[in-house]
C-alpha cells in the first residue's frame, strides 16, 4: 500500500508541474511540501495562473533602519536640550527616532525629579509626546516595551491619552513579542502597573509570561522571572519552580541565593528544589560573599529547611568573616541557625568573641 501511494504522489507531482511550467524552482521545491489533496485542487481549478503568481512571488520584509548619524546624536547627548533640539533639526525622524528620543530622556533625567517636572511642561516636550503617540503603530517592537518603561519613569499621568496609547499597543503586540520582551516589561514595568492601576495590561502581560514559560532557557530569565513576577502569579510561579529543577545546574552562586531569598520572602517551601539547591550548594566549591552566605543562611532559616552538610558548610565559610560583621549581622545569622535549631560550636565561640570585643555605641546600633 505505502509503494502504491507513493507512485500515487509522484504521478500528481508529476502532472502539476507540467500544468504549471512558470514556476521557479523554489516554487516547486515549495509545491512538492504541498498535501496530495491540496495539489489536486489547484490544479484543476481554473485559477491555476493565480497559484504560479503565488508560488513565484517572494515575500518582502521590511528591514529595520541602517544607523544612522541621528542615532549617533541621540545616543551621545548628554543633556535633554540636545535631544529636544534635534526635533528642529534638518534631520529626518523615521518611526523609531521620536521612541528613541524619549527613551534617552527617561535615561538622563531618571534620578532628577524637578526637571521631570519641567520637562512636563515643556512645548517641545510634548510635541515629542505626541508625535510619538502618531507613529506608534510603526516603532518596533524592542523600542515599544522600552519606551513604555520611559514614559512609566518620565511620570505621564495615568489619563495620558499618549500613556493610555503606548499601553494599548503593547495589549495588542504581546502575543507577537518575543519572550524576552515580556521578561523585560515583567522587570522593568510591573510595579508601575500596579501602582498605576494598569491592571488589565498587567493581566494579560501575567497571561502570556505564564503560557509561555517553557520558552525560558537560560538561568537568568529564569531567576529574573522568579524576583520580579513570581509573587504576582501563583499558577506562574509554579510553572518557574519546575523549570528551576530543570536549569539548576546551570545556576551560580548569586543565582542560588536570588532563588533561595525569592522563595522565603513568598513562604513558599518547595522541598523537591530546596533539596536540588542544598545538593549544588555542597558539590559545587562556589565563591561566596559574606553577603550571600548571610542570605542563604536567613533563606534556609525562614523556610525551617533543616540540611546538615548545607549547614556545615555555611559556618565554615562563615567563620572568616566574624572578625568584620556588625552587630546586625552577627545577631541575624545568630537567629537564622537558632530557627534551624542547628548548633556549631566554633560558629557560636566565634559570635560571642565578636559581641564582647563590640564598644558599647556599636552593640547599641
Amino acid at each position: 500500500m505505502a509503494v502504491r501511494l507513493m507512485k500515487r504522489c509522484t504521478c500528481l507531482l508529476r502532472e502539476a508541474t507540467r500544468l504549471v511550467p512558470t514556476v521557479a524552482p523554489v516554487g516547486r521545491l515549495r509545491l512538492a511540501g504541498v498535501s496530495c489533496k491540496t495539489l489536486t485542487s489547484s490544479v484543476s481549478s481554473p485559477s491555476s495562473g493565480s497559484l504560479a503568481e503565488l508560488l513565484g512571488k517572494e515575500q518582502v520584509f521590511t528591514p529595520y533602519p541602517e544607523h544612522q548619524e541621528l542615532d549617533f546624536l541621540i545616543e551621545k547627548a548628554s543633556r535633554p536640550e540636545q535631544l529636544l533640539e534635534l526635533l528642529g533639526s534638518d534631520h529626518s525622524l523615521h518611526h523609531n527616532h521620536a521612541a528613541l528620543i524619549l527613551i534617552r530622556l527617561s535615561y538622563l533625567l531618571s534620578e532628577k525629579p524637578k526637571e521631570k517636572a519641567l520637562l512636563a511642561e515643556d512645548a517641545r516636550f510634548q510635541r515629542l509626546v505626541k508625535l510619538v503617540d502618531s507613529q506608534i503603530t510603526c516603532v518596533w517592537h524592542g523600542t515599544l516595551v522600552k519606551l513604555l518603561r520611559s514614559l512609566y519613569t518620565l511620570v505621564l499621568p495615568q489619563i495620558s491619552k499618549e500613556l493610555q496609547s503606548v499601553e494599548q499597543e503593547v495589549r495588542w503586540r504581546l502575543r507577537r513579542l518575543k519572550y524576552k520582551h515580556l521578561v523585560f516589561l515583567a522587570e522593568s514595568c510591573a510595579s508601575f502597573m500596579k501602582e498605576q492601576h494598569s491592571q488589565e495590561l498587567l493581566a494579560e502581560l501575567l497571561m502570556h509570561l505564564e503560557r509561555r514559560w517553557t520558552e525560558i532557557n537560560d538561568s537568568r530569565t529564569l531567576v529574573t522571572m522568579m524576583t520580579m513576577a513570581g509573587h504576582l502569579s501563583e499558577s506562574l510561579m509554579n510553572h518557574l519552580e519546575d523549570k528551576c529543577l530543570e536549569l539548576v545546574e546551570q545556576f551560580g552562586p548569586d543565582e542560588l541565593r536570588k532563588v533561595l531569598v525569592t522563595l522565603a520572602a513568598q513562604s513558599r517551601r518547595s522541598v523537591p528544589l530546596l533539596r536540588a539547591i542544598s545538593y549544588h550548594l555542597v558539590q559545587k566549591p562556589f565563591p561566596m560573599t559574606k553577603g550571600m552566605l548571610l542570605d542563604l543562611a536567613y533563606a534556609y532559616g525562614k523556610l525551617s529547611f533543616h540540611q546538615t552538610q548545607v549547614s556545615q558548610r555555611l559556618a565554615a565559610d562563615l567563620l572568616p568573616f566574624i572578625p568584620s560583621m556588625t552587630p546586625g549581622e552577627v545577631a541575624r545569622c545568630a537567629k537564622s541557625f537558632a530557627f534551624l535549631k542547628w548548633l556549631n560550636l566554633p560558629l557560636f565561640e566565634a559570635f560571642t568573641q565578636r559581641s564582647s570585643c563590640l564598644c558599647p555605641t556599636e552593640l547599641s546600633s
